[in-house]
């Protein structure tokens, strides 16, 4: 089988013939047809999206604004979510969109005999036509879920994050990434959010003929630029009004590699430029960053009128389009940055380290910088300071007509909503022998 074409799930003619037509065209998957599954006269098919938890991250935000989106209602398909853990955060925003979440209530990622229980339960009662994974630990498990449930459902891979080196895995995670190179031939497809990633696990031994490259979409109306968010984010930051923001919102994990980012903000302040640093996320409230010794070495480098530390926030639609800068420092493991994205559709220029797709999003309209790099941090972020005002404006609106360009939510649900129609026809085709 040859790798699927980004194209054919843009609802271009002629994609690949043993996909399905997973472009999506409605005539040739039959949904019109009252006999076909998800017809008028029939039950929606139903996409069973399995995930290792709904703690806010990149994936999960995805997951959701995926499942919320109408694409897949108007083609017949109705989703639910099952998380293996207890379900965090997000859980609150899929519940609101009207999806059933169910949960194995894990308290680790890899399951015992009780929670292959729950989960052969969930399946059957469920009876997706379709088992979405998303991460290695939900690909894992929707491939174990599919032979607990008569009559196979079709299963999806679905890959976030990006592998420069699987050294740098921890080791239950670099043998399940080996077990899934060995079975990746069985999925129906994998789905990646990026390129790099895509070639990355190629070269481990992943399926290339089973490739799917979606990237990541965004609510170019909910983030959008908005002159009166600069105000908005000083006050409710306590931000005076003569520095530019660098802003980074992220989780505090090792691969983000914040204090590049404290470090590099430190060097181009001493270069000249007066920023104020912002970092807003799950872990970067001051007492776990202090907490860190390395963290609070960095931070001690700033002006404690020039950094502001915070937790996670559900606002951040409300004040992004306020930051003069979104900055990304991680070293590994991004694929396609949820960040990046919503920064470009509100119009704000990024700095990012080249990292998974993050450079190929960013492209012209911000800068991107070899990772673990500070010094080249610094100057990328002194560069953006001597832009000024309305150079930053002018880049910022370059980044915007780019994401929606080729970063609407619209559509990429549209192109995952045709993926899973034409994924349900095939199989439908396959039980009743009907051409």
């Amino acid at each position: 089988m040859r790798a699927l074409r980004v194209d054919a799930f843009r609802g271009d003619a002629g994609g690949d013939a043993h996909r399905g037509n997973a472009q999506g065209d409605d005539r040739r998957v039959g949904w019109s047809d009252p006999a076909l599954p998800g017809g008028s006269d029939s039950t929606p098919v139903t996409v069973l999206h399995i995930i290792t938890g709904l703690n806010t991250g990149g994936a999960e935000t995805m997951l959701a604004k995926l499942v919320g989106h109408p694409a897949a209602r108007r083609r017949g398909l109705r989703q639910e979510v099952l998380s293996l853990l207890v379900p965090g955060t997000v859980s609150e925003r899929i519940r609101a969109a009207g999806i059933p979440i169910h949960t194995l209530g894990m308290k680790r990622a890899l399951p015992g005999i009780g929670s292959l229980a729950r989960l052969a339960a969930i399946v059957r009662r469920v009876q997706p036509a379709i088992l979405q994974g998303w991460m290695h630990h939900g690909n894992l498990a929707a491939s174990v879920a599919a032979r607990l449930q008569p009559g196979r459902p079709a299963v999806l891979w679905n890959v976030r994050h990006s592998l420069a080196d699987i050294d740098v895995e921890p080791r239950g995670v670099r043998a399940i990434l080996r077990l899934q190179a060995r079975t990746s031939h069985r999925p129906r497809a994998i789905i990646y959010n990026s390129r790099v990633a895509a070639a990355q696990y190629a070269a481990i031994g992943f399926d290339a003929g089973r490739q799917a490259i979606i990237p990541n979409g965004f609510d170019c109306t909910a983030f959008a630029p908005d002159p009166a968010a600069r105000g908005r984010l000083r006050t409710i930051f306590g931000i005076g009004s003569g520095a530019v923001v660098v802003g980074m919102v992220a989780r505090n994990h090792p691969m983000k590699s914040v204090d590049n980012l404290i470090a590099a903000t430190a060097l181009a302040r001493k270069a000249g430029h007066d920023l104020h640093l912002l970092l807003v996320g799950n872990g970067m409230d001051s007492a776990t960053l202090m907490a860190s010794p390395a963290t609070a070495a960095a931070l001690a480098q700033l002006p404690a009128d020039r950094m502001t530390l915070s937790g996670e926030r559900a606002d951040v639609a409300h004040w992004l389009p306020g930051l003069d800068v979104v900055a990304l420092p991680s070293s590994w493991g991004e694929a396609f940055p949820n960040i990046i994205g919503e920064a470009m559709a509100c119009g704000v220029p990024c700095v990012t380290t080249d990292v998974g797709d993050a450079g190929w999003v960013v492209g012209r309209t911000g800068l991107v910088v070899p990772p673990g790099d500070i010094a080249a941090l610094a100057h990328a972020l002194g560069q953006l300071a001597r832009l000024g005002a309305s150079g930053r404006r002018m880049l910022g609106l370059a980044a915007r007509t780019r994401a929606i360009a080729e970063f609407s939510l619209e559509s990429i649900a549209e192109r995952y909503a045709g993926l899973y129609a034409g994924e349900a026809a095939q199989a439908y085709h396959r039980a009743t022998g009907r051409r």
